[in-house]
């Protein structure tokens, strides 16, 4: 299929591109530290999606005898909701090209996206039933709709989009412990709202 030989020849693109990087950063054979290995990978994941694109998943292989590489195309599906994008470690959730659009514009986020969008909603999938269509993590909201056999996300609200009462409602009892850290005080009298109001009993 055309598709397949175009990816062919991207993958193979990708490929001698990293070959050429880790030629450059790596000289010798000796061993490579972890923290070593994932600067590197940290800085190839952004140059990568600069160059090819946030729609590709890539590994690299550290070791003595060289350098190898596995590139994967994202898996995605045309819909009458437009391209959805398949999430990496959760098969039945697909991402559309909103919310994959939308997330590396409010989260500023240049990367593939998709590792970092399924790392939120595995802490968010744990908040589904307490807000219908919605799932909530510790950076902000997932709009989901359920199909037949898939969820698929429509976008994501980072939390300094939310309205206090919105917060209210996605960050209540049951979810306060997923609210960001540098948005909670010590003291009431620091607080622009309440959230859950304890009450004491003797």
């Amino acid at each position: 299929m055309p598709q397949d030989r175009y990816f062919n020849y991207k993958k193979s693109q990708i490929e001698n591109f990293l070959r050429l990087e880790f030629k450059k950063k790596f000289r010798s054979a000796g061993k490579i530290s972890v923290r070593k290995r994932k600067k590197f990978i940290d800085i190839m994941t952004k140059k990568v999606s600069k160059q090819f694109g946030k729609d590709i998943l890539f590994l690299i292989n550290f070791s003595k005898q060289g350098f190898c590489a596995f590139v994967s195309p994202i898996h995605s599906v045309s819909t009458d909701k437009g391209k959805l994008k398949q999430s990496l470690s959760i098969p039945q959730v697909f991402y559309t090209s909103h919310c994959v659009d939308r997330f590396v514009e409010r989260m500023k986020n240049h990367e593939n996206c998709i590792i970092k969008l399924d790392d939120l909603l595995s802490e968010a999938i744990l908040s589904f039933g307490e807000n219908e269509g919605y799932l909530t993590c510790s950076d902000g909201v997932f709009v989901y709709e359920l199909e037949s056999d898939r969820l698929v996300v429509k976008t994501f609200l980072n939390f300094d989009l939310l309205s206090d009462d919105q917060i209210k409602q996605f960050y209540g009892s049951s979810m306060i412990s997923v609210l960001p850290l540098e948005y909670t005080t010590e003291n009431i009298s620091g607080a622009d709202f309440i959230i859950e109001d304890e009450k004491m009993y003797p």
